[in-house]
């Protein structure tokens, strides 16, 4: 689920319809539209695959075929699709051995699209979209079609250590980025071993921290894609985190899932991080033993008074290319995202803040949690998600993004990083045959 989605419906559609006008893949080979406009129902029993990355989704998929025996679905537990969950279906379609369904994430959605991964499924959902917030059905849209069932967002937040801030005398989380980094140098008088937080480690902490500031990475001038990765919000950012890094006041690793973060915490030695709602259940499973010593509070802001937060994850369910049984994909994405014990089952095993609006009521979001000293931390991410600027669109080569900024953010500083990647990434794009300005 280490994933970003984005919040521009309308600069996000007319981004991915621009990749799909300039590569032709909006179904002109036949690949990605023609299941979509004649697949009919399958008499008899249906079999299908699905691929994916995300905690709890096999006991949904347990849950759907109990309910429907006549329809199996086999759940296939792969890397997320950063660390090689499309190029497996990539190179599966290639092949002919494709499943029907696969988690995409929203950003992803658009470098799946040039590559003809993904079916319009828009005759098969299109009744059905106001199920679902608005701006993940345009994230999972393109061109007026459909191309996956949104699941869920992921709103920002700061988690944080409250034993360790009364250790040392912070008397509430930092709301604003200047309150973090006072609070950061405090910490490091008292106690030079104790790390505030952590530092971005790549693409997804880079874009969520960016998203912040309202500033875009991509976005369409005409008839070109316009790349403004080394734009004022980003360099905002990497000023600030090269700032703390420098300052060892934040340790140098990932959160929530870093084994060396989880070690760190153990021992008391890192008290905050910045993530997303899906990251709690990681907490909660890796660091059994610091039950009642997290909170969640609103992310820090850049103005004092200020409530923008960000987003950093989310995933659809789409059909790929090839599937026989479309219809009956749908159905059973449908029921992943908006079935009332399949999205508790999300919220509970997976951290999934659900996509679709009746599950935003779910009983689950109102509740205490025993973990985190039964505070009701979805009333934060509630918040949260009502405060994400709606202007950030992704482009069509994120795989790419990801892994330049990766590579650079361990060679050299934030800024440079950013500036590196900013002409890697016009570069790739226009690899693919596509128009392409820096901005």
């Amino acid at each position: 689920m280490r994933t970003f989605t984005f919040g521009s419906a309308a600069a996000a559609a007319a981004a991915v319809s621009l990749a799909l006008l300039a590569t032709g893949c909006s179904g002109s080979d036949g690949s990605a539209s023609a299941g979509a406009s004649g697949g009919a129902s399958h008499a008899g029993p249906v079999s299908m695959e699905f691929w994916g990355w995300a905690p709890g989704y096999d006991k949904i998929t347990a849950q759907w075929n109990a309910a429907h025996p006549d329809t199996k679905v086999t759940f296939k537990q792969i890397p997320s699709g950063a660390k090689g969950g499309y190029d497996q279906m990539t190179n599966a379609i290639t092949a002919g051995k494709a499943p029907c369904l696969a988690q995409v994430t929203y950003n992803d959605i658009p470098s799946m699209l040039v590559k003809n991964a993904l079916m319009d499924i828009t005759s098969y959902s299109s009744g059905d979209t106001g199920r679902y917030l608005d701006w993940t059905v345009a994230a999972s849209s393109a061109g007026g079609k459909v191309y996956g069932i949104p699941v869920d967002t992921g709103p920002m937040a700061l988690y944080y250590r409250t034993d360790l801030f009364k250790k040392f005398g912070i008397a509430k989380p930092p709301a604003t980025w200047d309150e973090y980094a006072a609070d950061a140098a405090k910490v490091q008088a008292a106690d030079p071993s104790v790390a505030f937080g952590t530092a971005p480690q790549d693409a997804y902490d880079m874009a969520a921290l960016t998203w912040q500031t309202g500033k875009s990475w991509f976005g369409t001038q005409g008839s070109s894609w316009q790349v403004s990765i080394d734009n004022p919000g980003t360099q905002q950012v990497a000023k600030f985190w090269q700032d703390l890094k420098a300052k060892k006041q934040v340790m140098n690793n990932g959160n929530a899932w870093d084994p060396n973060f989880d070690k760190a915490s153990e021992a008391g030695k890192v008290m905050t991080f910045v993530n997303a709602a899906w990251a709690a259940p990681g907490i909660k499973g890796d660091l059994k033993d610091l039950s009642g010593k997290w909170a969640v509070a609103p992310m820090p802001t850049w103005t004092a008074g200020d409530k923008t937060s960000s987003n950093s994850g989310g995933s659809a369910t789409s059909v790929l290319s090839g599937c026989k049984t479309p219809k009956e994909a749908v159905e059973f994405a449908a029921f992943l995202s908006s079935d009332p014990d399949a999205v508790s089952t999300g919220i509970t095993v997976g951290g999934l803040y659900p996509a679709s609006k009746a599950g935003l009521n779910n009983p689950l979001l109102s509740k205490g949690d025993p973990y985190f000293g039964g505070q009701k931390i979805y009333d934060v991410f509630k918040e949260s998600s009502a405060n994400i600027p709606t202007t950030w669109v992704v482009g069509p080569t994120f795989g790419q993004v990801e892994a330049d900024y990766s590579d650079a953010i361990g060679k050299s500083t934030y800024a440079q990083a950013t500036t590196t990647v900013q002409q890697k990434t016009i570069d790739k794009i226009k690899s693919l045959g596509l128009s392409v300005t820096g901005g």
